[in-house]
C-alpha cells in the first residue's frame, strides 16, 4: 500500500494515498470553508479529535479511525456488521462516524462517486457537473454532521442543517425546488427516532425526511428563528424541540402546507 498522505485544514487532518490528491485538495479547501461558515453561522465549534480521509473502503476507513482499544472487537465481530456496512457504503459519497475519540470523516472520490449505484441524492440535489465540487460538497455535508454529533440532534434537524450548511458553502440552493412538495409537518418525521424507524430500502420514506429537514431547517434559519439557536446550544430536549417546531409551522407553514 503507497504510505498514506497528510494535508492540514486549519487543524483537522486530511489523509489521503497519493493517487487521491486531487479530492484531498478539494476536501481541504472545503473543510477549512466549512468551519469558518460553521463557526459564524451557527457558533458550532470544531470537535476535538476530528479528522478527514478520503474514503475508498468501507472496512478499511473504520478500523483506520476507530479508538484503539476498539479495534480487536471490531475486526472480532465484522462478519455481523460488514456486509452492513458494505451496503451502506454502496449508496453513501460519504460517511461520518462520532467516536468517542472524534468524529471521523470520510468522503469517496470522484471515480467512486462516479462508479456508485444510483442514490437518493439524484433526487434531491440540484445536479453537479464538476465532480471535485461534488466532493466539496459532500465534504461539507459530512463535517457538518461531525461539528453536531456531541448534540444528538433529531434526525431531520441533523440531515437539514448539513444540507442548509452545503447551500451557505456553494452560495446557491442545492436542494431541488420540487422536493417542496413533500415536505411537512409530520409527528413521526419530526421525531428524534425518526431515521432509527425507516428501512434503508424505504427509500419515499427517506426522501420525506430528507426534504422535510432541509426545508423546515431552511425556514429556521432564513428567519433566524431562536428555535434553531437553542437546539445548536443544548438548551431544548428533543421533545420539547418537536413541539416547538410544531408551533413554529403552524404559525409558519412550509411551501404548500398554507391554505
Amino acid at each position: 500500500m503507497n504510505r498514506e498522505l497528510q494535508f492540514d485544514a486549519s487543524g483537522l487532518p486530511v489523509f489521503f494515498q497519493a493517487e487521491h490528491e486531487a479530492s484531498a485538495h478539494a476536501m481541504t479547501e472545503a473543510a477549512k470553508a466549512t468551519a469558518s461558515l460553521l463557526a459564524e453561522r451557527w457558533r458550532l465549534a470544531t470537535p476535538q479529535g476530528c479528522e478527514l480521509h478520503v474514503l475508498t473502503d468501507c472496512f478499511e476507513f473504520i478500523d483506520r479511525t476507530a479508538p484503539t482499544l476498539l479495534r480487536p472487537l471490531l475486526r472480532i465481530t465484522q462478519r455481523w456488521w460488514r456486509p452492513r456496512a458494505e451496503r451502506a457504503f454502496a449508496l453513501a459519497g460519504g460517511w461520518t462516524i462520532p467516536w468517542k475519540s472524534g468524529p471521523a470523516v470520510g468522503v469517496k472520490p470522484p471515480e467512486l462517486l462516479l462508479s456508485g449505484e444510483p442514490s437518493l441524492g439524484d433526487r434531491l440535489f440540484v445536479p453537479i457537473e464538476d465532480p471535485l465540487e461534488k466532493v466539496k460538497h459532500l465534504t461539507c455535508h459530512e463535517l457538518t454532521h461531525a461539528f453536531t454529533a456531541h448534540l444528538r440532534l433529531p434526525s431531520w434537524l441533523n440531515e437539514g442543517l448539513a444540507m442548509r450548511a452545503v447551500d451557505h458553502l456553494a452560495g446557491f440552493a442545492t436542494v431541488r425546488e420540487e422536493t417542496r412538495r413533500l415536505a411537512q409537518f409530520d409527528p413521526e418525521v419530526l421525531d428524534s427516532r425518526a431515521y432509527r424507524r425507516i428501512a434503508s430500502s424505504d427509500h419515499e420514506a427517506l426522501i420525506r425526511l430528507y426534504a422535510t429537514g432541509y426545508w423546515v431547517t431552511r425556514r429556521l434559519d432564513e428567519e433566524r428563528s431562536p428555535i434553531l439557536s437553542d437546539l445548536l446550544e443544548g438548551r431544548r430536549p428533543a421533545r420539547e424541540a418537536t413541539q416547538a417546531v410544531q408551533a413554529f409551522l403552524h404559525a409558519s407553514p412550509l411551501p404548500g402546507e398554507a391554505g
